[in-house]
């Protein structure tokens, strides 16, 4: 085994020890010495390296290792790197292409969840304009990731048009024909699915794969109708599809043998996914029930995404909407000031959490968790950051 693969390999379980050492993933020691002197000396090797194949596969491991250490600038620094050297190498290995472009494929879109405001976007891998007809469940995630990276992309590039100065205006040419081409091949990607769905049969491990995969296109297909919409009642036309979501999620659960994963899985599973649907789905007992299933599908840390803190804020969020009290495990405590759909002007337009933990003092109580802003708006249609500490709840 080349140096420095082993030696991203011992740092990469040295981290996941410490998640079965410590009950809080977001508390593992950053500067771990064992972690740490086979960091470098992978660093170190891979100066030295040659080939540019073995390169991309040691960067994969180095994204692995800043997502277990929460570096959201070093993952998505690893990242932009292989995907430069991988544009320019794949088609000289094959076995690259083949196994490595998807895993960058997929890479290439988290930063844009994790996204400094003033710096330049990342760079997309692999986008599509076209989508051929597929047939295996691997072919279909191949050609969605490549919608979901335009999707987020258009999002990202509308965040003027909804939180910024852009708002209440009509979004430029470009950014509507990207929208429209988006749509289209989120069209066509579900007509072909829809024909791999009735052709295909479904063992258990597969029903799993692919609920996830329809979760995500139908999340895409809110994304990309909402890009550039101000009004955060339009999410109100998608409860039918939020009910939907939150219907397929539920039926992971009832999968024969089903069992979630417990700390930390390298690429997005359920979480922002069911953090989307409590954020934007306004009807109360639909974003409960993704509350719920975001602590019974989850894993503790999903790439970047942990999962108490991305509960905390979900949590938090529908009790400022519905003026609400919700117990530590996000269940009603007595009855919420709004049960129905809440007023725009009550509504949280964006939320980000810190990604450092903190301890504050609450009630008396020194309590360890995290400071969140939620983006919301003044009657005269003024965005404004209402700043929290979100306290991590007593079951984590």
């Amino acid at each position: 085994m080349e140096p420095a693969v082993r030696h991203s390999v011992i740092a990469v379980s040295s981290l996941y020890e410490q998640v079965h050492r410590h009950r809080d993933v977001a508390l593992l020691l950053p500067n771990d010495n064992l972690t740490l002197s086979h960091y470098n000396a992978a660093i170190q090797h891979l100066k030295a390296m040659k080939n540019e194949s073995l390169v991309l596969l040691v960067c994969i491991l180095f994204v692995c290792i800043e997502f277990l250490r929460g570096n959201r600038a070093a993952a998505t620094e690893h990242t932009q790197h292989g995907i430069s050297i991988l544009k320019k190498v794949e088609e000289n290995f094959p076995w690259a292409k083949e196994h490595l472009s998807p895993i960058f494929r997929r890479l290439s879109v988290f930063p844009f969840f994790f996204a400094v405001v003033d710096r330049p976007q990342p760079n997309l891998f692999c986008l599509d304009d076209t989508i051929p007809s597929f047939y295996t469940v691997s072919d279909a995630q191949f050609y969605l990731d490549g919608i979901l990276g335009r999707t987020v992309r258009l999002i990202r590039r509308g965040d003027v048009y909804r939180l910024g100065c852009m708002r209440q205006k009509t979004a430029s040419p470009d950014l509507i024909a990207e929208q429209d081409l988006t749509r289209t091949l989120l069209n066509k990607w579900h007509s072909y699915f829809a024909q791999l769905e009735s052709k295909t049969p479904r063992p258990m491990l597969a029903r799993i794969h692919r609920c996830n995969i329809f979760i995500r296109y139908q999340i895409c297909r809110v994304w990309v109708e909402t890009p550039f919409e101000s009004r955060q009642t339009v999410y109100d036309e998608y409860l039918d599809t939020f009910r939907s979501i939150i219907s397929s999620a539920t039926t992971v659960e009832s999968v024969d043998h089903y069992t979630k994963p417990v700390q930390f899985t390298f690429e997005m599973g359920f979480i922002p996914l069911l953090y989307f649907v409590a954020m934007k789905c306004r009807c109360l007992e639909t974003r409960l029930r993704a509350l719920s299933l975001m602590r019974r599908l989850g894993a503790a840390r999903e790439n970047l995404w942990d999962m108490v803190t991305m509960f905390t804020s979900a949590k938090r969020i529908i009790e400022i909407e519905h003026g609400a009290v919700l117990t530590d495990d996000g269940k009603l405590s007595g009855e919420p000031f709004c049960p129905g759909l809440p007023l725009d002007e009550m509504r949280i337009q964006d939320a980000a959490t810190k990604p450092q933990p903190l301890a504050q003092m609450v009630d008396g109580v020194e309590r360890v968790g995290r400071l969140g802003g939620f983006f919301m708006r003044t009657t005269d249609d003024r965005i404004y950051v209402r700043s929290e500490f979100l306290p991590r709840p007593s079951w984590a």
